[in-house]
């Protein structure tokens, strides 16, 4: 017996000792992060939104005052207008979607480990598209992708897009139902569709901008500007980047429930 416990303590000191000389485990370290925004047709910011000075709901600009929401969640933001120009100079010779590719590109070689992510809105959305198709050779992954209300209308033959680019690894398509914009996304178990006219997703209310009518311009800017659709894509974004699961964790995020009717119809 006695020689059992003298083995057993041994036995125990080994652990403990190779326990502290392993130390504690500590967490895997998460990547920095930079978020691309592009916003749509005639959504460049105003002098007061990129001054900081506007009140929220105000301005040009939703994706602009979602920019500076995710920046103070700690991420890096990048603000780009649909045609490629920069805030506050959507008159100047755009680069078009060309020059937001290359920016990528710059970055991705400065910072190879980061992960990059996409919100796009109306015409932005494109936009997004054609710079995620430019980004395949050589492939630059695009951890999360954003759709929001996204149009293809008079800058493609078709509603929407073919495919998704294979540099994106999950995305999200927040669409009304305006016959000008991409509406539902079919067959492509990279992307999780949510459609803004339908009730059960909490952003059809009554009173609410009418995400479910073929044809309503109010509410196609109204999404734009939607504070429960940009709460939904931050969560959705931070979740992704911000999780060492990494891409696979937007597609199954639950849906928000049904909230209070807020928006800023212009």
């Amino acid at each position: 017996m006695t020689s059992l416990r003298i083995a057993f303590s041994l036995l125990a000191a080994l652990c403990v000792s190779h326990a502290r000389a392993e130390g504690p485990t500590s967490p895997r370290p998460v990547p920095p992060v930079c978020v691309i925004l592009i916003g749509g047709i005639d959504s460049d910011p105003t002098p007061e939104q990129i001054a900081g000075k506007a009140p929220r709901g105000q301005g040009q600009s939703g994706m602009y005052q979602l920019a500076g929401d995710l920046a103070r969640e700690g991420l890096s933001t990048e603000y780009f207008n649909w045609n490629g120009s920069r805030a506050g100079r959507i008159q100047d010779k755009p680069p078009l979607s060309a020059g937001i590719a290359q920016f990528i590109r710059d970055r991705h070689e400065k910072q190879p480990t980061e992960q990059i992510a996409i919100i796009a809105n109306s015409w932005g959305g494109h936009t997004a598209w054609e710079v995620c198709e430019a980004l395949a050779e050589p492939e630059i992954p695009i951890a999360v992708a954003v759709f929001l209300d996204p149009s293809s209308l008079g800058r493609a033959k078709t509603a929407r897009p073919p495919q998704l680019p294979h540099c994106i690894q999950t995305a999200r398509n927040y669409y009304t139902r305006n016959v000008f914009g991409w509406r539902e996304w079919p067959n492509e178990e990279r992307l999780v569709n949510v459609d803004l006219g339908d009730a059960q997703h909490g952003f059809l209310v009554k009173d609410g901008p009418r995400y479910d009518a073929a044809f309503d311009t109010k509410a196609h800017i109204a999404a734009e500007w939607d504070p429960r659709i940009h709460r939904e894509i931050t969560q959705q974004v931070l979740t992704v980047l911000k999780s060492e699961t990494g891409p696979s964790v937007l597609r199954t995020a639950a849906l928000p429930e049904a909230g209070a009717a807020e928006s800023r119809m212009k």
